[in-house]
Order: structure tokens, then C-alpha cells, then sequence
């Protein structure tokens, strides 16, 4: 299989009798992890560094392994400061395959998190971040 094939994912369902199929790009699924995982309540910012220039993307701090069936993802994040860690990790794990099975329809067999710093009150937020 080519490094491009690696990266594009297919599914092959056909309900409704029209024959072909759909092709997920791998980056597709990390984005909709990123995405979901900055939906966490607790969640400050995914990805390592507090600096970012030209806006976000979505895949930073997103680690995927994404399979035919299957996805599993390192997240790297920044907690907000006072949040029980363990708490919001659950929360993150959830939403995450919850939202990665309902849109690319990939189960989520393991989300390792690492939690890279905290956001302390009264710290500012760097211009273009996608902070909650």
C-alpha cells in the first residue's frame, strides 16, 4: 500500500443501493478529534505550545493512528488550572470517540493524553488561539 493510500481511509457501505464508496483522509479524523477535544469543558488549549502564529490548526497537539476500523490518538493539552485533571481526561476521552465514531465511523480503542501544562487565572491567551 502507498504512504498516500496510508493516509486515505475508505468506507464501503451501500444502503441505499447507489454503488461507491467514501474516502476519509486520515488528517480529516485528527481534525475532528482536535476539534472535539476543544469542546471539553477544562480543556484550555490542545497542543504544547501557549504560542500561535496565523491562527490555529486543528491537528495541533493530534497524534493519530487511524486504521480501516479502527483510530487511536495522543493528545497533548493544556488544563485549566482548578479542573480535577482526572475528571476532564474521562471527559476528553469521551467526546473525542464519541465524536470521531459518529463522523468517520472509527472506533476509538485508545486516547493517551498528556497533559502538557495549565492555564493559570489571569494569564492571557496569545492572539488567534481557539481558547473556549
Amino acid at each position: 500500500m502507498s504512504e498516500d493510500q496510508k493516509k486515505r481511509l475508505t468506507i464501503d457501505d451501500n444502503p441505499s443501493g447507489v454503488r461507491g464508496i467514501i474516502t476519509i483522509d486520515e488528517n480529516v479524523v485528527s481534525t475532528i478529534a482536535g476539534l472535539a477535544a476543544r469542546e471539553v469543558d477544562g480543556i484550555h488549549m490542545v497542543g504544547k505550545s501557549r504560542l500561535v502564529q496565523f491562527g490555529d490548526d486543528p491537528t495541533r497537539g493530534v497524534h493519530a493512528e487511524v486504521g480501516e476500523r479502527q483510530a487511536a490518538f495522543d493528545l497533548d493539552v493544556i488544563i485549566e488550572y482548578g479542573k480535577d485533571i482526572k475528571k476532564v481526561a474521562q471527559e476528553l476521552r469521551q467526546k473525542t470517540a464519541r465524536e470521531v465514531q459518529r463522523m468517520a465511523g472509527r472506533e476509538v480503542v485508545e486516547i493517551n493524553i498528556n497533559v502538557v501544562d495549565i492555564k493559570l487565572p489571569g494569564e492571557e491567551t496569545p492572539k488567534g488561539s481557539r481558547v473556549r
